[in-house]
């Protein structure tokens, strides 16, 4: 594998297989596959900027893609119709992710993984949306590619109204996210992304 490349192209492969078509088929339409494929952007990116060893792009990479994975098939029996009604899924679909990647790993991927990996990859999906229990450097990678994804109005466009939007903004991003950013390239970012976005309501809005 080329150091570039950051991951074993056939773990990518894998991984945009079955998970960006479990998300495209029973994820929130228009929003949990391109939200996913915005975090793994931003994942990659950030990976190249950070000088970080201890980072691992194997598990990194493969936690973006699998982060939101367990909110496949979980609204069909409810339309989610705003982000506070969301809020009680959270720790459920974290749940459900970790599960979800651990078979995956062990039935399509074995051997590219060891143990310790796999209990890194989990233990970071499992915590990810918890915004108070993120402390290590590899949390903290993919709670900011997290919200990167959610900012990014030209990866993702917008599904929330004006007033969800504002309710998002200062609540997960102001309040939660923003203030535990530990990377300036990340924080960087951010301010881009924020304002790109607040540019696209005032104009889609006026």
């Amino acid at each position: 594998m080329k150091k570039s490349g950051l991951i074993h192209p056939y773990i990518e492969r894998i991984l945009r297989q079955i998970i960006l078509k479990d998300l495209a088929n029973k994820g929130r339409p228009h929003w949990d596959k391109p939200h996913t494929e915005a975090v793994v952007f931003w994942m990659k990116h950030l990976l190249k900027k950070i000088n970080n060893p201890s980072l691992n792009p194997k598990v990194l990479i493969t936690a973006a893609y699998a982060h939101d994975w367990g909110y496949a098939s979980l609204f069909r029996q409810k339309k989610i119709t705003s982000i506070r009604e969301s809020i009680p899924y959270k720790k459920l679909h974290m749940k459900r992710s970790v599960e979800m990647i651990e078979r995956l790993i062990a039935q399509r991927l074995p051997g590219y993984f060891n143990q310790p990996e796999v209990l890194n990859l989990t233990h970071i999906i499992s915590v990810h949306d918890d915004i108070d229990k993120i402390r290590d450097d590899d949390e903290v990678l993919l709670m900011e590619c997290d919200a990167l994804g959610m900012l990014d109005v030209d990866r993702v466009p917008p599904t929330l109204s004006a007033k969800e939007n504002e309710y998002f903004m200062k609540h997960s991003i102001y309040k939660l996210r923003l203030p535990r950013f530990m990377h300036s390239e990340a924080k960087k970012i951010a301010e881009e992304l924020i304002e790109k976005r607040t540019d696209y309501y005032l104009n889609f809005y006026r």
